[in-house]
């Protein structure tokens, strides 16, 4: 919490310690919608719950918005069925499907009660959606016009555009069976004389996505095609409502945090974290366990047939860390960058292949100078030729070999149609670590 905030909220809770509730309602109220949440997460639930209620109902549901999900299902059931249903009139209808999505089964059929016959079933198709795809974060507020409207009618029909409406930079145009038929920017109605029809204005090609498309789908769409929002049309071309760009950087955000999470070997943390300790157990373990297994088997096996070498040359054995911890770091830097450029979208196989060159090149210069430096380093402190060789020479080739490993577990999965983000740390460190022994105990027989 920024300083400025921290202040603000002791004061909030010296003015609600003396009962005033009237003014800490006001010193929220004149905050922005992010600080009032931040404030407001920060309280007791009665207080966060009383102050709420007071507020306007605008602000209050911008502010509960801006707060994590889970605090936002806490807040929820803190509310009076008609106070949260107040709130949830005042949201955008896209985040208050969300927030119905995520509240007890019997709540949610009270409230949708207290709409109009057509909002409720509005809701309750938008319901239908899972919550990771385009329907689950689509808005029926968009606006629309038929073909046979001029630009003058069409300005017109957006200057008395209801605020609920989440963009109006495009204007999507709608035949009388609701058939998506194309789209304008704002930007050809302003430079069209007013008498021209719509028809005679439309693009070509209509980029929309269907409602069963997994969002990270939707977000390449949006990201792709410089778009501020995009479409969602039935089987049939019925438009059925539009994804905006906003909801998009969440869910970049989203899958960001999903894919580091994934890298580290760490899948669904926070979801385990709800379910219990043995789910997270029994997801995470068997990583750890077959790290466990190969570093046993493989890697002592390497250093038991290479124990000749070592115990007549034990200064070896002090450089073993820094080979194994370099080629882990490096191997898992260039698995996370490959994964990210896979991930993104979908490049061709020439940009990937000079991904890779560029990745491997980076790993060849860092084994030289790296690889230089032990040598020296080698040479002296133990002054002998042979160990700094073997070492700055072991070093070199395993940097270059943990940024071909890197980069080539991500390519092959994905190659086998599997999420790239699915490297594992653990994975990655137990390859590097037995190739890494490998690479300075075969080095070590040959050289010395």
């Amino acid at each position: 919490m920024e300083d400025s905030n921290r202040v603000i909220l002791e004061t909030v809770r010296d003015m609600l310690a003396r009962g005033d509730l009237s003014q800490a309602v006001t010193t929220v109220g004149n905050l922005h919608s992010a600080d009032a949440a931040e404030v407001l997460s920060e309280l007791e639930n009665e207080q966060e719950t009383g102050i709420l209620v007071k507020l306007d109902p605008r602000f209050a549901a911008r502010a509960l918005l801006e707060m994590d999900e889970e605090h936002q299902i806490e807040v929820a059931a803190g509310l009076r069925t008609g106070q949260l249903h107040d709130l949830l009139v005042s949201m955008p209808v896209d985040e208050a499907v969300d927030l119905l999505g995520d509240i007890p089964e019997e709540q949610r059929e009270v409230l949708l009660r207290l709409f109009g016959r057509e909002q409720a079933g509005e809701l309750e198709d938008l319901l239908t959606y899972v919550d990771e795809s385009a329907g689950g974060l689509m808005t029926p507020d968009y606006v629309s016009v038929p073909p046979s409207a001029t630009a003058e009618e069409v300005v017109e029909q957006l200057r008395s555009v209801s605020p609920d409406v989440e963009t109006i930079y495009y204007v999507y145009v709608v035949d009388d069976d609701g058939t998506l038929e194309g789209v304008l920017s704002l930007r050809e109605l302003i430079v069209s004389p007013p008498g021209r029809l719509v028809e005679q204005m439309l693009s070509g090609d209509v980029i929309s996505v269907a409602p069963d498309d997994d969002q990270e789908k939707v977000a390449e769409v949006i990201s792709k095609y410089d778009l501020l929002a995009v479409p969602v049309t039935a089987d049939d071309g019925a438009m059925l409502g539009i994804v905006t760009v906003d909801d998009v950087m969440d869910v970049i955000d989203d899958e960001a945090e999903e894919d580091i999470m994934k890298f580290a070997g760490a899948t669904g943390v926070e979801d385990e974290a709800r379910v219990g300790l043995l789910a997270n157990l029994g997801r995470r373990l068997p990583w750890f366990l077959v790290a466990v297994v190969v570093e046993i088997l493989v890697a002592g096996g390497l250093l038991k047939l290479y124990s000749p070498v070592l115990q007549k040359f034990i200064v070896l054995v002090f450089f073993i860390p820094l080979l194994v911890t370099m080629g882990g770091n490096i191997a898992v830097q260039s698995s996370t960058i490959m994964g990210r450029w896979l991930t993104t979208g979908k490049p061709r196989s020439r940009e990937t292949a000079r991904e890779v060159s560029g990745e491997v090149a980076w790993g060849v210069l860092v084994g030289i100078v790296a690889g230089g430096a032990v040598a020296g380093l080698s040479l002296l402190f133990h002054q002998s030729a042979s160990i700094g060789l073997v070492v700055g020479l072991s070093l070199g080739l395993t940097v270059v070999a943990a940024s071909i490993v890197g980069c080539a577990m991500p390519i092959t999965l994905r190659a086998l149609d599997r999420d790239p983000a699915a490297v594992s740390g653990p994975l990655i460190g137990t390859t590097m670590d037995v190739l890494s022994l490998a690479i300075y105990l075969a080095i070590g027989m040959l050289l010395i």
